[in-house]
């Protein structure tokens, strides 16, 4: 008779249930940091876990980090420099039309 031991390896710190109040309490407050939940979490519990420790349950929870794409705003010139273009190529001509290049 033979039975499966637990491998050995390093014991969790946190338990499933505090993973899932970390991706529970991040997805309440989508700005939320890892930092800020870890806090939060220590004030709740009394329980010490680190920023990456958080970090790495979030992800295991489908929850990444993303940073949004900076873009540079048009101005008002720029809006109406694209319409104006637009306007000129909407039917798939230039702004003479073909009619005047083919007289």
């Amino acid at each position: 008779m033979c039975s499966r031991r637990h491998g050995g390896g390093r014991v969790r710190s946190t338990t499933p249930a505090e993973d899932s109040y970390f991706v529970l309490s991040a997805k309440r407050n989508r700005r939320t940091t890892a930092q800020q939940v870890a806090n939060r979490f220590l004030a709740a519990s009394g329980k010490q876990i680190s920023r990456k420790t958080v970090a790495r349950r979030l992800t295991g929870g489908g929850l990444y980090a993303r940073r949004p794409v900076v873009c540079v705003p048009l101005t008002r010139q720029h809006r109406t420099a694209r319409l104006q273009w637009c306007r000129e190529h909407h039917n798939g001509t230039t702004g003479l039309g073909m009619h005047t290049i083919l007289r």
